[in-house]
């Protein structure tokens, strides 16, 4: 029972009712701001910074950068003041369409190694200059394999996939992918082993690989390869996996399918692969997407496939509400993979293919690159979309909570961000945007981020304010009630009042005739006296319903030598008040007298001697505690003996159940039989607990 009252007084009280609303109203209000502020800075465009990245290990970037100069091409390294380091000259051509040079450090020493692929005619090379270690690795006109050329302009292109040691030697292989416009060869993976200079491939298929990501989907601790799978129909000739059609491949490091590839027929398909993991499983989501005007091509979907290739579930764009070119986003936050859909809405979907959020597009037209990065260093992705048209960027957290945006001017050309770290240790990201723009980004702390929840806290303080207001209304309407339900109890207890009152001058008129008829005058005065003092008390407390402890205990003593000049040493009375007793306490009138009456008159009388009654008054926390104790014969005994009615317990019974109508806490009271150790009757306790009004 107390912990059902507590709770009441929980969800009744104002602060947890004010809480509802306000909870339900933020849930639903767009976020208030962000931790972060973005900030940018333009790079001088007559700069042409390509890239930073720190390439000896001592926190300090160098600015990497591609040039063309008689006769050679050439990669130049600079300090962070933009003086030279030196200069390395490549033997071929380099088409930063074909490919842009890239950093790794396969050997994992201090020193990172620069990669870039050369041609010559038709002939690929790799080359690589480990360019801080005298001693270091330095490769020069790797050959490769034969490319596409059309009209002395290559037609393939170089996608960087990672580095993995798959040998198991302690030194990592290269692995990449190559795509082929205007024809099939080569369209294939590739590592390459730096240490021995082997090179070894996937078989040869019509599918183009694109964009090739390393993830170790299944947790073996081996990566496997996937990436943008496409089919362009170039050739007519038949060979496996044609690219008439786009094929869900997945590879290991040994370059070998995990599962049978999946085929989806027709032109102009695209499949994006992304691995995903979210509790207990581990698979892949594929969005399928098509520009195809043949209506024999499969509908746009996105898919669930296991480890194995197996299909799980699948989901039509049209289904979700998507009916042009939608982008697959898989955001690996610490928490759980999330993943979005993004098309003219943002769609945040769970793994059984149901929206749970959406956000409305910056943009007006559909964007035209997305790029995952982590500008901040912290660990957390972010989300880059850019507009091409609009000549905007807008940067969103993993969570798809907008950090900020910036008008950018960029180029058809894909970004590049690396890295970079001054000599004070200032770390930024850097955009290298094509056409010679380039832009430093940062996100800073946002200062005023916490002052947005005082925008929740003033959504509260509304709601606390209004419930209270209609609280204090409703109070005010129950008063009045009140009152008028105070007026009819007291009528109830005025009734109650004129049956104990003649009860009790009944017993004490029977008390005065027997010492007139004995002629002992002068104890008759004095029981008069004491009678009269009595009635005084009655009638002056007529209209009350409660007295002070003093005035009850006045009341109850003058009863008591009443009834001690009636019995003489029959019965001796005894009255104890505890020490952090208050007598102004308030009680009910008469809580006393009732029981006291009724412990001489069926206890106490009935014994031939040595009787005695003690009343207590004690405080127990928010309780004054009563106790009327006499030693008589028990009340099985009394019942044998006794003519009463019962009918002053029955009404006193009546009288507290009325009061408690009214009070906040109840008055309770207990009647104990007392036994000794044989179990032999000695008496009766009355306790009557009495709420101390604060």
């Amino acid at each position: 029972m107390k912990g059902g009252s507590i709770f009441k007084k929980i969800i009744y009280s104002s602060v947890f009712l004010a809480g509802i609303p306000a909870i339900l109203i933020i849930l639903f209000l767009p976020p208030l701001g962000t931790k972060s502020r973005l900030q940018i800075e333009p790079v001088d465009k007559n700069s042409s910074v390509n890239v930073y990245t720190d390439l000896n290990s001592d926190t300090i970037s160098e600015v990497v950068r591609s040039g063309k100069g008689v006769p050679y091409f050439h990669i130049l390294v600079l300090n962070n003041d933009m003086r030279v380091y030196d200069q390395w000259n490549l033997q071929d051509s380099m088409d930063l369409d074909m490919s842009d040079f890239f950093f790794s450090n396969f050997d994992h020493d201090r020193y990172k190694e620069i990669y870039v692929f050369t041609y010559k005619d038709d002939s690929l090379f790799l080359n690589i200059n480990e360019f801080f270690d005298p001693a270091g690795t330095k490769l020069d006109r790797i050959y490769i394999t034969k490319i596409r050329v059309i009209n002395k302009k290559v037609t393939s292109v170089i996608w960087p996939a990672g580095f993995f040691d798959t040998n198991g030697d302690g030194k990592d292989e290269l692995f990449f992918s190559i795509q082929t416009g205007f024809g099939v060869e080569p369209r294939r993976l590739y590592s390459f082993d730096i240490v021995h200079k082997e090179l070894k491939s996937s078989q040869l298929t019509g599918e183009i690989c694109q964009f090739p990501k390393m993830v170790d989907s299944d947790g073996d601790g081996r990566p496997e390869i996937f990436g943008l799978m496409g089919a362009s129909g170039n050739s007519k000739t038949w060979f496996p996996f044609s690219d008439w059609s786009t094929w869900l491949m997945v590879f290991n490091d040994s370059l070998k399918f995990k599962f049978p590839p999946v085929e989806f027929p027709g032109l102009t398909n695209l499949l994006e692969i992304n691995s995903y993991t979210n509790g207990g499983f581990k698979g892949y989501i594929v969005s399928h997407n098509t520009g195809s005007a043949d209506t024999t091509v499969i509908k746009p979907r996105i898919m669930f496939y296991s480890l194995d290739g197996k299909k799980i579930r699948e989901r039509l764009f049209s289904d979700l509400g998507f009916n042009t070119l939608t982008r697959l986003v898989v955001l690996k936050s610490r928490n759980a993979d999330r993943i979005y859909l993004l098309g003219k809405e943002f769609f945040e979907l769970n793994d059984q293919i149901s929206v749970i959020n959406r956000v409305k597009s910056p943009f007006n037209s559909l964007f035209t690159y997305s790029y995952i990065e982590d500008i901040d260093f912290d660990g957390e992705p972010e989300l880059l979309l850019y507009s091409l048209s609009e000549e905007k960027l807008v940067i969103y957290t993993a969570a798809l909570q907008k950090i900020g945006e910036t008008k950018l001017k960029g180029t058809q050309q894909l970004f590049r961000f690396s890295h970079y770290s001054s000599k004070d240790h200032e770390n930024k990201t850097f955009l290298n945007a094509g056409g010679g723009y380039g832009y430093f980004l940062k996100l800073r702390s946002n200062s005023y981020y916490y002052l947005g929840y005082m925008a929740y806290a003033g959504i509260y303080l509304l709601f606390f304010g209004f419930i209270i207001l209609i609280k204090r209304i409703n109070t005010l309407q129950v008063v009045q009630k009140e009152s008028l339900n105070r007026r009819l109890v007291t009528l109830q207890l005025q009734g109650i009042k004129s049956q104990l009152d003649p009860h009790f001058t009944f017993n004490t008129l029977n008390s005065i005739a027997s010492l007139i008829y004995l002629e002992d005058r002068q104890l008759a005065y004095d029981y008069m006296n004491k009678f009269t003092q009595l009635l005084r008390g009655l009638i002056n407390d007529a209209e009350r319903i409660y007295r002070s402890l003093g005035e009850e205990l006045e009341f109850v003593t003058t009863y008591l030598d009443l009834e001690k000049l009636r019995f003489g040493d029959k019965f001796n009375y005894e009255i104890i008040i505890g020490e952090n007793v208050s007598q102004r306490e308030q009680v009910p009138k008469l809580v006393l007298h009732t029981f006291a009456e009724n412990a001489i008159k069926h206890g106490i009388m009935s014994r031939t001697e040595g009787g005695i009654l003690k009343i207590r008054a004690e405080k127990d926390k928010d309780y004054l505690i009563l106790s009327i104790e006499d030693n008589g014969i028990g009340r099985e005994k009394s019942e044998g003996q006794s003519t009463s009615t019962g009918k002053g317990l029955r009404l006193t019974r009546e009288f507290y159940d009325i009061l408690n109508q009214i009070n906040k806490k109840p008055i309770r009271h207990f009647i104990i039989d007392l036994h000794d150790e044989t179990g032999d009757s000695i008496g009766t306790r009355v306790e009557v607990w009495v709420p101390i009004e604060e």
